[in-house]
């Protein structure tokens, strides 16, 4: 019996140590190596006053695109131009989490409304760039950075997606 649990034991560990160095080679693959260590601890969060989750573009970074979808839960736009942002960006409306496109249908085209996730280069251009994310994060990652690459600010291979 103990012969079993030393294996199913060397099993486990080498999985594990498996998957981390496939994250690890995927970090250093999207050229954001320092991107692994942020554990999503949501203080950069907390300080962003429109309510975006650096940790979005932080994933977006990993997947090497700007069309992750992220939170961003304090963004107030005009129907109109959410439909022209992203028709398929989660929006809140009557504490329901409709489409842009379903919200534009219920309300009309002039009616405001507040967003909930949009996609990672859409929240980048929204943002106001203060800095008061990267100064909460305790790791101290270079999300402005990130941000602007993912508006399409800096040379790189995101700006061919920037809108």
């Amino acid at each position: 019996m103990r012969r079993a649990l030393v294996t199913v034991n060397a099993i486990a560990v080498g999985a594990t140590l498996a998957y981390l160095g496939w994250l690890l080679a995927d970090a250093l693959r999207a050229r954001q190596p320092w991107a692994i260590t942020c554990y999503d601890c949501k203080a950069c969060t907390a300080r962003c006053v429109l309510g975006l989750d650096p940790q979005g573009f932080v994933s977006a970074a990993l997947a090497g695109s700007g069309d992750v979808y992220m939170y961003a839960t304090n963004v107030r736009l005009p129907v109109r131009r959410a439909l022209e942002i992203d028709p398929e960006m989660l929006v809140t409306v009557a504490d329901r989490h409709l489409t842009a496109r379903e919200a534009a249908a219920a309300l009309g085209p002039d009616a405001e409304l507040v967003t909930f996730k949009m996609r990672a280069r859409d929240a980048a251009r929204v943002c106001f760039r203060c800095g008061a994310c990267e100064k909460g994060c305790g790791l101290r990652l270079p999300l402005l950075r990130l941000i602007a690459q993912l508006r399409g600010d800096a040379g790189n291979e995101w700006a061919a997606h920037a809108p």
